[in-house]
């Protein structure tokens, strides 16, 4: 299956990129260089070799985020896994994936799970007035900041770092490292937030059906909470990540739909693997399937290379 580049498809063209977008995040990053990260870790149980750990640390507006690490206490180098959870979900200690071979960090995002702040009912509303007040520009300075973390925390057994996401999470994920580029390698499984404009024709459910619900409510707030989201369109980012990168996409999915994801994949330049599945936010029996895009993300990591073509 071929899929044209979106920079020339006619059906990408209202992806719309701010002019200060450079200059905006340039300025978040300054602000939360100037905050600390003060690391809190406190181990509360061993199995085996693996040590279990929750972990605190402090991200932009000072606000505290929660997660856990999962480090293997040897002598032998690693691969480090950095992720956050899916939209309105919150982190499960991932034991199989540290039995796997793997040191693991996840945190829960600001207004989720461990890491609460006020906020709206709807979380992506929450600040939508512009993007400086938008809870999306701190979410993703909280995702730079576990990478951070973790590899501060892991820095005496750690061979590669991915950055790992699926859904909201693979959008962080994404954006994240082409902001701060620190991981070795990216993976995101049905990563959301790309093409804003065509989430609100093409969605169903989720975080992009709250917004149609609001602007449904609210017309006269199309133009300024489209201009806000424009900030966070994960396509937006897509040109800018540099390090090798595996997306895999559900090509039936009313949660993220698959032209929204292609919006992002089809403009990466970096070197990467597309893989898609039958389905992805359902109940049907071929979501086993993506089984093996655990797989192929898990050899890569180990080996440094993307997966072969699907």
């Amino acid at each position: 299956m071929t899929h044209q580049n979106s920079a020339h498809n006619p059906l990408y063209q209202d992806i719309d990129r701010p002019e200060d977008f450079t200059a905006f995040w340039d300025e978040t990053l300054q602000h939360l260089a100037r905050v600390p990260a003060r690391i809190q870790q406190e181990q509360i149980r061993r199995h085996g070799a693996i040590n279990h750990s929750v972990v605190q640390f402090q991200s932009l507006d000072h606000v505290t985020i929660r997660g856990y690490l999962l480090h293997w206490d040897d002598n032998e180098k690693r691969p480090l896994v950095v992720y956050t959870h899916g939209y309105n979900g919150e982190c499960d200690v991932l034991w199989a994936w540290a039995r796997a071979g793997f040191n693991i960090l996840g945190f829960d995002t600001r207004g989720f799970g461990q890491s609460p702040v006020e906020r709206h009912e709807s979380w992506i509303l929450t600040g939508i007035e512009s993007p400086g007040s938008s809870i999306i520009r701190g979410a993703l300075c909280d995702y730079i900041r576990a990478v951070d973390v973790a590899r501060e925390t892991c820095s005496q057994g750690t061979s590669r770092t991915l950055a790992y996401g699926y859904s909201f999470g693979g959008a962080m994920a994404l954006m994240s490292q082409a902001l701060a580029p620190v991981a070795d390698m990216v993976t995101a499984g049905v990563p959301s937030f790309g093409w804003m404009a065509g989430r609100r024709r093409l969605v169903e459910k989720g975080s992009g059906f709250e917004v149609n619900q609001y602007l449904h409510a609210n017309p006269l707030q199309e133009l300024p909470v489209m201009n806000t989201l424009s900030y966070f369109d994960t396509a937006n980012f897509a040109e800018s990540i540099r390090q090798p990168t595996l997306i895999g996409i559900g090509m039936n999915d009313i949660v993220v739909p698959p032209d929204t994801v292609f919006a992002i994949s089809n403009r990466l330049a970096c070197p990467h693997r597309v893989m898609t599945f039958p389905f992805s936010h359902s109940d049907h029996e071929d979501e086993r399937l993506w089984k093996e895009f655990e797989q192929a993300w898990q050899a890569m990591i180990v080996s440094g290379e993307l997966p072969g073509p699907q």
